[in-house]
């Protein structure tokens, strides 16, 4: 189990909201250079654009307050198209948001976009690539060159080592689907030479997103999996563990506590007029808790049939 997966591991414990969230996501543009078949950002209706400055900075001094928050400034875009990503980066570590995750598609790990990521020393970089074969990464990561992106990596892993640094922390993720499913040990054998301690390679389960991209997954997602396994001992359906550790804010402030809402449909506030505590333990969120307690998941949208609940 690497680093983070034992985070995550802590956060699954219980069912408890708390006063903060404990995954916190920050959409700092849902701008993107690339067009992948497996990602709704081309089915969300709100619109595209950056995050403004003091929204992301009100953000980052509130989370500041709270320990053991997971900060993901990302949504449904690539981060380091924000003209201020890197300055971003180290505000938030300025200020002392301590468990910073950034997600990236490896296009724009530009020797000063390396560099921001170690200047502000962020924990976590989570690399999303699709296999060692250049005709199926780009038929997947559309608009990406695959020998560039390769490149990129494996600069950010010479940079790292130049300068000393131990972070951040690498985890290179494969989706697993009908195309990669079959390159899972030779992805593995190609990056392991170039893995530090607590680096890893990871795979993630394809997501459907509520069934609003085409469905090419290779297994049942684990969540389902528990899932006929309560229904199979007669046990009733719980709450879906989002709902209590997640919020993602989007770059106009709206706000809602699960991050597969990529519409935000389960609207619960706007950020840039609330805290995230108030909207966290506000009367909306709370009505959606109280929904899936009852077994009343049905009445909310994004959650009706949806693959990637999380009991």
């Amino acid at each position: 189990m690497g680093y983070l997966d034992t985070i995550l591991t802590e956060a699954k414990k219980d069912r408890k909201a708390g006063a903060f969230p404990f995954s916190l996501g920050v959409e700092v543009t849902n701008h993107c250079n690339l067009r992948c078949p497996m990602c709704p950002r081309e089915t969300a209706v709100r619109g595209h654009d950056n995050m403004d400055w003091d929204l992301f900075t009100k953000i980052a001094n509130e989370t500041a307050k709270h320990e053991r928050v997971l900060f993901l400034p990302q949504g449904f875009g690539e981060s380091f198209i924000h003209p201020q990503f890197g300055k971003m980066l180290a505000y938030a570590h300025d200020v002392g948001v301590d468990l910073t995750m950034v997600v990236s598609n490896g296009t724009y790990l530009t020797e000063t976009n390396i560099h921001a990521l170690i200047d502000a020393q962020v924990p976590f970089l989570n690399i999303s690539l699709d296999g060692t074969r250049k005709d199926v990464f780009e038929k997947i990561r559309v608009n990406a060159n695959y020998d560039e992106v390769i490149e990129n990596v494996k600069r950010l892993f010479r940079m790292r080592k130049e300068r000393g640094s131990q972070l951040p922390y690498v985890i290179l993720r494969m989706i697993k689907m009908e195309e990669t499913i079959d390159d899972i040990e030779a992805f593995e054998q190609m990056w392991e030479p170039w893995l530090e301690e607590h680096d890893e390679v990871a795979f993630s389960s394809y997501q459907t997103w509520n069934n609003s991209v085409e469905n090419k997954s290779v297994e049942q997602p684990a969540g389902l999996k528990e899932l006929e396994a309560l229904e199979e001992a007669g046990t009733p359906k719980p709450p879906c563990r989002m709902i209590y550790k997640t919020m993602q804010v989007y770059h106009d402030g709206s706000t809602t506590l699960c991050c597969y809402d990529y519409d935000c449909e389960m609207n619960v506030g706007n950020a840039n007029d609330t805290s995230i505590s108030e909207l966290w333990t506000s009367e909306n969120a709370e009505h959606y808790r109280k929904l899936h307690e009852e077994g009343r998941l049905d009445e909310i949208s994004i959650c009706r049939g949806c693959q990637e609940y999380i009991p």
